[in-house]
């Protein structure tokens, strides 16, 4: 059936349109999820997962809010008390007062004036710089609207004002006039529960009302708050930002307030206009946001020689912004997002290099460059692992295999040379024990492309052999063990040296996981009769020798490499391996680089034993001389 013109269209009241279509006067009346900082018991703010409605926060808002505002006009309101009682009301109480005054043109109370009345209050005049919350003169009667009933109690020092309004302001009572010397102004309101879809108030909406009580002390160090009895009140803003992380680094202007603290990898901010929660943030935070960005970037480009993005950087930050805004604008009625434009905030703050330098020596820099060095090895096996069909499609060359199925139980002999061979096969158990012989010194992959890298038949035998795929974390090995066979000389050192920049590079991890082992091969070999002694060193072998009476009744052997061990010894280093885990210390990428990197300034540095300093001066004096 058509509908008929008079119900196609309608003429709403007021109170109607505000009612109907909540979404355009306080925001939305549906449940609302999402992480939101509640005040714990230990008084820090932590990130909670909440279910929540943004009308009934607003409507609770606009009152607060208005005792804010006053308190910025006029100091003498400097008490602020709320109260929720059982049955749900919320009772806000400031020594503040409204002029019980009847106006002249409009023939009403100011009072009811005020409380009553959308398009109504004092903040009308654009032709003031105002820094306060209210804009529209719409707050307070909203707050009515919702109610089921709503009472305005307030006295200037001269008169007293009470008011009561029932049924979402469709009822009210006359306003009861009398004498009183005291200042102060009390609304009491029992929200309309069922048009928030709520029976009461529950824990989360106590702590969210809570929070916007806190938050106002935060904002407004001279102003005494109170909550169910509890007060608070802050030296100053540094103190509030302190509730959510441990460490900031504080300053502040005449119309701004600024802390940074370090965040977990998401850019976080804790913002206000004119004692506002900007739970979006908007202008003023990218404001400040932007200078401390572009400031950290260009220093870490210069000293670390990284090139990051402003919101990755952002992501390791938590900023908190307490701004008075002139005349300020938002996205919307609820006001949680900041418009007004840089230009016309009236006011600037440029953050110091004191601050930026104390950020820049926090954790803050030390936690990001973590991350950057995370982000660059993710980056590189990405890549890596494009080579891995080299690996893939690779021959294994001279792997000697081991045979049993608990290969975690295997261990794999790297061994210099191939002379080693028949002798390893002689002696070793074929279930446990492999061995690959490398073919004369191991590449050095410092420096090199991992194109490079991979394409070295070497290298592929190597990686096919234990199970290893670059760019990829060092999981289902064929090996539990490795263990690196060199002669102990210099040569035998730089092999087994080449073999740790190799697994260090790629596979750090290994070394974490003592996977990686140097098997002790004698220096010397000493016998008498069935006593028999093997060194390791020159230096064990001389500290033996010195303690000897007779040193010419025993034979003694100089062993020169794995080659020359005979039978018995070389079956001796297979089944009864003296084996040394080679840890990963503290700088251990540090010290391969020393060690195996084309510039050979800091090995020499490291050789002679002397720092930066004192070697570039030596370079300078040898120039001199020449």
């Amino acid at each position: 059936m058509e509908k008929t013109i008079e119900k196609k269209y309608r003429k709403l009241s007021d109170i109607e349109h505000v009612l109907q279509r909540p979404g355009m006067w306080v925001g939305s009346i549906n449940p609302h999820t999402a992480d939101l900082f509640i005040l714990g018991e230990d008084k820090k703010f932590l990130r909670t997962p909440s279910t929540y409605n943004p009308a009934f926060l607003k409507i609770f808002d606009e009152i607060i809010s208005n005792s804010i505002d006053e308190h910025k006009r006029n100091p003498k309101l400097n008490k602020l008390d709320v109260t929720i009682d059982k049955e749900g009301r919320i009772t806000i109480l400031d020594n503040g007062g409204i002029p019980v005054k009847m106006h002249k043109e409009y023939e009403e109370w100011i009072p009811e004036m005020i409380f009553s009345n959308l398009k109504t209050g004092s903040n009308f005049d654009d032709s003031e710089d105002r820094l306060v919350a209210g804009t529209n003169g719409v707050g307070a009667t909203l707050t009515n609207i919702f109610s089921k009933v709503f009472s305005v109690k307030t006295a200037d020092g001269k008169k007293q004002f009470l008011q009561v309004f029932s049924e979402n302001m469709h009822k009210r009572t006359r306003p009861d006039i009398k004498n009183e010397k005291k200042n102060f102004t009390e609304i009491s309101y029992l929200p309309d529960y069922a048009r928030f879809g709520m029976q009461n108030i529950d824990e989360i909406h106590l702590s969210l009302l809570k929070k916007r009580v806190v938050d106002a002390a935060a904002c407004n160090p001279k102003l005494q708050v109170s909550f169910n009895g509890e007060k608070f009140q802050f030296k100053n803003f540094k103190d509030y930002c302190t509730m959510y992380v441990n460490e900031v680094f504080f300053e502040e202007s005449s119309r701004w307030k600024i802390a940074v603290g370090i965040s977990d990898n998401s850019f976080q901010q804790v913002s206000f206009v004119n004692s506002v929660e900007t739970r979006d943030g908007g202008t003023h935070v990218e404001y400040i946001a932007n200078q401390i960005a572009s400031w950290m970037r260009e220093q870490i480009k210069k000293k670390y020689k990284f090139d990051i993005k402003p919101s990755e950087l952002r992501n390791h930050i938590f900023l908190f912004v307490n701004a008075d805004i002139v005349n300020s604008s938002f996205s919307s009625q609820t006001k949680e997002k900041l418009i007004t434009e840089t230009k016309d905030f009236k006011s600037t703050h440029e953050v110091s290099d004191k601050l930026m330098k104390q950020i820049f020596s926090s954790e803050i820099t030390k936690q990001l460059l973590d991350w950057l060095e995370n982000k660059k090895l993710a980056e590189e096996r990405k890549q890596l692992r494009a080579l891995n069909k080299y690996i893939d499609t690779a021959k294994i060359i001279k792997l000697i295999d081991a045979k049993g199925k608990n290969r975690e139980n295997c261990t794999l002999g790297i061994f210099e040379g191939d002379s080693a061979k028949t002798a390893f096969r002689n002696s070793r158990d074929p279930e446990t024990q492999g061995a690959f012989p490398l073919r004369g010194k191991f590449v050095n992959v410092r420096e090199l492309t991992n194109t490079k890298v991979i394409e070295n038949n070497e290298v592929k035998s190597l990686l096919a052999a234990i199970g290893l795929k670059l760019g990829e974390e060092p999981t289902n090995l064929r090996y539990g063990k490795l263990l690196f066979y060199t002669d102990m000389d210099p040569d035998g050192d730089s092999i087994a040296g080449l073999l740790m920049n190799f697994f260090g590079k790629y596979w750090p991890e290994l070394f974490e996981q003592e996977r990686i082992y140097r098997v002790l091969t004698p220096f010397v070999v000493v016998k008498k009769g069935k006593e028999v002694h093997w060194f390791y060193s020159s230096d064990e072998f001389h500290e033996w020798s010195k303690k000897q009476k007779d040193l010419t009744s025993w034979k003694i052997n100089y062993k020169k490499g794995l080659g020359a061990l005979n039978d018995e010894e070389y079956e001796e280093i297979i089944k009864n391996p003296k084996m040394i885990a080679i840890q990963k210390g503290n700088c251990f990428h540090e010290t391969l680089n020393t060690w195996f990197s084309g510039d050979s300034k800091p090995r020499k540095i490291k050789m002679l034993g002397m720092s930066v300093e004192a070697y570039e001066q030596l370079k300078l004096d040898e120039e001199n001389e020449n």
